[in-house]
């Protein structure tokens, strides 16, 4: 599994997501698996507690994850959402599967906002 971009190299020249930055939060789609990576680049822990995920593919409902109260984002870290049919070859602590979190497949439009 390959490491997100950095926020220099995140560009939303695909037509089948879009990514965005949230304060010092970036939130990066991977098309190809199945997964939301929010990624905090700066140096001070970020709370997440409260905050919301939405996601929408194609032109369905959105969908909603709300973070616990007490998650936070430590500084250079990451925290990474997957869908739940997908099967990492590794598990990494903080990692959580999105039990509502739909598949999409290539070509599909996946918006995805951190509020």
């Amino acid at each position: 599994m390959s490491s997100p971009p950095k926020p220099e190299q995140i560009q939303n020249s695909s037509s089948s997501d879009s990514q965005e930055t949230s304060g010092d939060i970036n939130v990066f789609v991977n098309a190809e698996d199945y997964y939301i990576c929010l990624i905090n680049w700066s140096d001070q822990d970020k709370p997440l507690g409260g905050r919301q995920l939405k996601v929408q593919i194609n032109n369905n409902e959105p969908i909603t994850y709300t973070f616990k109260p007490s998650m936070e984002l430590k500084a250079g870290n990451k925290v990474t959402l997957y869908h739940p049919d997908y099967k990492p070859r590794f598990t990494v602590p903080g990692n959580l599967v999105w039990m509502d979190l739909k598949s999409w497949k290539s070509g599909d439009r996946v918006q995805v906002s951190l509020q």
